[in-house]
């Protein structure tokens, strides 16, 4: 039987070429249509036209993404589609089905290559997902300013989103009451989707949004309401009860347009990656990781957050997915990738031939309502974890 991810480069020509024609909205973000003609690659190994998926429209990511794809789009002549989702699984789906050639995602990256939460199932299970591009973002906590929250502890008993649907925003969530000494039960839950906060804190359901520290639509909400960042002021050992729920998120000093009264922020701080499968073209993620890197001066200043692209600035350090054998050939080309980098890949690279290996005499042998349990277990007891590197 042919292996899905064989046929994946195939099935994007097609899927592109198939709703462009059908007019299902494959638009650029030029708003051009990516035509079937488009195929193939140009001379320098970009590819003539590529689907990405990302975070929603209004989101600092989605617009980060959008002004990376405006200039490939202009100087390059390679046609970019972004597909917006504000789950996990919606910006999941198209690059395996091979609707889209990236993905970027946030910690459900590495819940796919684990098999965990809504990949530990008949339908997913681990994931073969290597990382190409790792430009951190900050996602903070906002509060009305006549909200008499001041600090964390403040959100006890207060309106506080609930990401069901969103582990990775749900997790950090979790990790942001912890921080706070807080859990659960002691803030009320308001299920929301992540790109509906703005919103619903603007309307008065929420006492909190948990969002982009540049985003456009927190810009917007600032200029109807009086807004501020709470800060995250705490001391080492908060930040690691932080970390027991996201373990990718380290809190750092962050800028934005609004709420800042002109004084310094800390906030949770990861990388938002740009995500492929480890059979995708090497040479493909190559040129883009150069073009990435050459092309910066044409969009580092499109947005708030796009300075958060230059390649000298990002942490090349693989943390919890391996890096795609495109970067890497590119990160020996610049002398940035040492003998710790290396070692740290195949050990991530290696850990995850384990858990594929692993998962189908444990899905073969455990009842589907004692997957997640039983597949916990045995991923303790034959793939210990990593440990970070910090």
């Amino acid at each position: 039987m042919t292996h899905p991810h064989r046929i994946r480069r195939t099935l994007a020509g097609i899927a592109v070429a198939a709703l462009a024609l059908t007019g299902c909205g494959e638009i650029t973000s030029s708003g051009t249509p990516v035509a079937e003609s488009q195929a193939g690659h140009h001379a320098n190994g970009l590819p003539k036209a590529t689907v990405w998926t990302g975070y929603g429209v209004g989101t600092s990511n989605y617009s980060e993404q959008a002004a990376v794809a405006e200039a490939l789009i202009k100087e390059y002549d390679t046609q970019v589609r972004i597909l917006g989702s504000d789950t996990g699984v919606g910006r999941l789906t198209p690059l395996r089905t091979g609707q889209a050639q990236t993905a970027r995602l946030s910690d459900e990256a590495f819940y796919a290559f684990e098999g965990k939460y809504e990949f530990v199932s008949p339908d997913w299970g681990p994931q073969d997902l290597r990382t190409y591009w790792t430009p951190p973002t900050t996602v903070a906590v906002g509060v009305a300013g006549n909200s008499g929250i001041e600090t964390l502890a403040d959100l006890e008993g207060k309106r506080v989103p609930w990401m069901a649907a969103n582990p990775s925003s749900q997790e950090k969530i979790m990790g942001i009451l912890a921080y706070a000494g807080l859990t659960p039960d002691d803030v009320v839950k308001v299920p929301v989707e992540y790109g509906a906060q703005p919103e619903m804190f603007k309307n008065g359901g929420l006492d909190m949004v948990y969002f982009g520290a540049q985003s456009s639509a927190i810009i917007e909400v600032a200029t109807q309401m009086d807004y501020r960042w709470v800060d995250f002021d705490g001391d080492a050992e908060a930040e690691k009860r932080l970390q027991e729920y996201a373990p990718s998120v380290v809190i750092e000093e962050f800028e934005s347009a609004v709420g800042m009264e002109d004084t310094v922020k800390h906030g949770p701080t990861y990388a938002i990656q740009m995500t492929t499968y480890a059979d995708f073209s090497v040479d493909e993620v190559y040129a883009m990781v150069k073009t990435f890197h050459e092309a910066y001066p044409l969009y580092a200043d499109a947005t708030a957050t796009t300075k958060d692209w230059k390649f000298e600035d990002i942490d090349w350090m693989p943390m919890v997915l391996p890096h795609h054998d495109g970067l890497v050939k590119y990160l020996e080309e610049q002398g940035l990738w040492t003998p710790e980098h290396e070692e740290r890949n195949q050990l991530l690279i290696e850990r995850g031939e384990t858990l594929r290996a692993g998962w189908p005499e444990v899905l073969e042998s455990t009842p589907e309502d004692e997957l997640a349990e039983t597949w916990e277990q045995w991923k303790a007891e034959h793939a210990p974890h990593i440990p970070r590197e910090d």
